[in-house]
């Protein structure tokens, strides 16, 4: 992505490129940060934090796959703004009545009308670009709600621990921006519109281009099976980090802050894809990514001092923060890769939108419903929990290697003499 393309982002796109920021914010602060929050403010226990995790994974799927009838029913803006509306709706409730039964009833409701919005942003920001202006719009697109996502974490537990209701205040706030936005706009009429540096680029037909097509295929069905893996693991991890024994010694400030680094590693990882384009023809680069993806969230979860006997907290906090290194760079391709090439060959449709949205709700019921029966099987044993999840995320890379095996051997089937 060049400096003279960002620049020519059409008024359109940029409008969209600010709601997808201020939506971000607010979900992270009430999906991915909010573990923190029920650990610190009202002393949830790890076996809540799964459920909480799985039950907001469970109406993510339901509101991912509703996001094609709503957006066929109402224009896509008028849709956004609708459920803006309910969004914010839910922040003042949660900062007027900051209840331990209130959120669990709220939260799920509010991942599931989070699930909704994606869908409909990534296809107002995809429909009607060929695939190298779609790799660089996705490339922002990614950009904008993974740093957001980083920035929000890295400073919730602050939040937490000097103004609580701003978890739910901040978010209401940011919901009403996001309709205020969407209104003006749609006053002003802005057709969309390509970004003239990206239409400059001729659309190859894809019938002279079989070998990428059938690359691209295989690069959608892997993402497809690892993409889930991603969120079995960023869901448990994100319920699991509160009850580490590695963050007892710290406060919520540098708590999130210490568990941001992932998010920051990812992403660098859209930075760099969104620079090249040379893994939009390599699939199997996303076996090893899920490798590495495994790899990492062990090295996050067991201390040095589980394996090496006593060793310095520092050491062990040091290591869960290298290890959240490689885990952002993989978590990074996984997804980038599952949301490329899925709008790619759905020519940016929402229906693809909400795939890649339930998808995403999938691995967030299949990580922290593993955890939640684990915890209910051995309340209170961190480690049985661990392992738990662990063999979710071990069976899912079994399913990626095994996936790309099936279509290794048919594309050898196909150009192989009869």
């Amino acid at each position: 992505m060049t400096h003279s393309s960002s620049r020519h982002i059409s008024p359109d796109a940029r409008l969209l490129f600010v709601v997808e920021f201020l939506t971000s914010c607010s979900t992270n602060f009430l999906q991915v940060g909010i573990f923190f929050y029920t650990q610190q403010r009202f002393g949830w226990t790890l076996r809540s934090n799964f459920l909480l995790a799985a039950a907001q994974g469970a109406t993510y799927v339901c509101g991912a796959m509703s996001a094609g009838r709503i957006s066929a029913r109402w224009p896509a803006r008028t849709a956004l703004a609708r459920l803006y509306v309910a969004m914010c709706l839910v922040g003042c409730l949660g900062a007027a009545f900051p209840r331990s039964w209130v959120l669990a009833t709220l939260l799920p409701l509010y991942a599931g009308l989070g699930a909704m919005t994606w869908p409909m942003l990534e296809s107002l920001l995809s429909t009607g670009l060929e695939s190298h202006a779609l790799g660089r719009r996705i490339a922002v697109y990614n950009l904008v709600w993974s740093g957001s996502g980083a920035m929000v974490l890295a400073l919730n537990g602050t939040i937490i621990e000097h103004f609580p209701r701003g978890v739910f205040a901040i978010p209401a706030i940011l919901h009403a921006s996001c309709i205020t936005m969407l209104l003006l706009a749609s006053r002003r009429a802005i057709p969309p519109q390509p970004d003239p540096v990206e239409s400059t680029h001729p659309v190859t037909p894809p019938h002279a281009e079989p070998e990428l097509l059938r690359l691209r295929t295989s690069a959608l069905w892997l993402s497809r099976v690892a993409l889930p893996a991603t969120y079995v693991l960023i869901y448990s991890l994100m319920a699991l980090m509160p009850s580490l024994p590695v963050f007892h010694s710290l406060d919520a400030a540098h708590q999130t802050l210490a568990g941001s680094t992932w998010m920051a590693a990812r992403l660098v990882a859209f930075l760099i894809l969104g620079l090249t384009t040379w893994w939009h023809t390599r699939p199997r680069i996303l076996v090893l990514a899920a490798a590495v993806m495994l790899l990492s969230f062990l090295g996050v979860v067991v201390r040095p001092s589980d394996l090496l006997g006593p060793t310095a907290q520092s050491a062990d906090l040091l290591s869960m923060i290298l290890w959240q290194i490689p885990l952002g760079l993989s978590l990074g391709m996984i997804y980038a890769a599952s949301l490329y090439f899925g709008m790619v060959l759905s020519e940016g449709s929402t229906e693809h939108g909400g795939y890649h949205e339930a998808l995403i709700g999938l691995g967030s019921i299949l990580g922290p419903g593993a955890g939640a029966l684990a915890q209910i099987v051995r309340p209170g044993d961190v480690q049985f929990g661990i392992r738990a999840v662990g063999s979710v995320v071990a069976a899912s890379v079994f399913a990626v290697a095994v996936t790309s095996l099936l279509f290794n051997r048919q594309s050898e089937r196909r150009i192989s003499p009869r």
